[in-house]
């Protein structure tokens, strides 16, 4: 799990939003018309050794695009995002998990000032772990910044929830805040006191706890407020 340094990643306010990305031919075939692809990432994910793919693509209907009157966009796109995952199979590919629920979409009806969480970079494959960063960045209504970032291992058949990191920074204050959360060990680590703009009153401390021993959850049926709802 992380520790106090990744406030240093939230510091930096503007990331890039994720542009739509040309595909091998291998997996044009995976993308219906009127989809795009926002991200392909490779690398193993089931410890056989083998390139599997991470792909993440975009419905644009139009449809799904929402005249908003008030703060915020005055369009909101709120076209789904798929998320993809394919193992390594010979000289092809076998698909493992297809899901609309968790990846969210650029624009959110909840909150319209809410811009694009999923960037470059959002997803990634570090030693056979499943990545998946979200920036949540708000023009107007909040001077909240906050991650979420997890980490699902592919074991029992399917990919799991092991680890969460949620760290917020107050781009007014410069105060700073993190939880970790170790679903395999069963401990929370929490870190607050921190201040980014302001030396004098950057004091960290961290405090570790217990949290409840519960079936991991599967990234297959989770949605996007799966764990944001969820009593720890």
């Amino acid at each position: 799990m992380k520790t106090f340094s990744l406030f240093m990643a939230i510091a930096c306010f503007h990331f890039s939003a994720a542009q739509p990305q040309k595909l091998p031919d291998y997996f044009k075939t995976e993308v219906p018309r009127g989809w795009v692809c926002d991200a392909l990432i490779t690398g193993d994910l089931n410890k056989d050794q083998q390139p599997d793919a991470v792909l993440v693509i975009r419905n644009t209907s139009a449809g799904n695009f929402k005249l908003h009157d008030g703060l915020g966009q005055d369009t909101l796109d709120l076209n789904p995002r798929r998320l993809l995952i394919y193992f390594r199979e010979g000289r092809g590919y076998r698909k493992i998990l297809s899901t609309d629920q968790f990846l969210p979409s650029v624009n959110s009806a909840v909150n319209p000032c809410l811009a694009d969480p999923f960037a470059e970079g959002s997803i990634g494959i570090e030693r056979g772990l499943l990545k998946m960063g979200f920036h949540y960045w708000l023009s107007c209504g909040s001077y909240e910044v906050t991650d979420w970032d997890y980490t699902f291992r592919f074991q029992q058949g399917r990919f799991e929830l092991i680890g969460l990191d949620v760290s917020s920074l107050h781009r007014a204050s410069g105060e700073m805040s993190a939880t970790s959360y170790n679903f395999m060990t069963g401990k929370k680590q929490e870190i607050s006191g921190g201040n980014e703009f302001f030396p004098e009153k950057d004091h960290p401390g961290e405090r570790w706890s217990v949290i409840k021993k519960r079936p991991l959850l599967n990234l297959a049926v989770m949605t996007d407020h799966t764990v944001k709802n969820r009593d720890w």
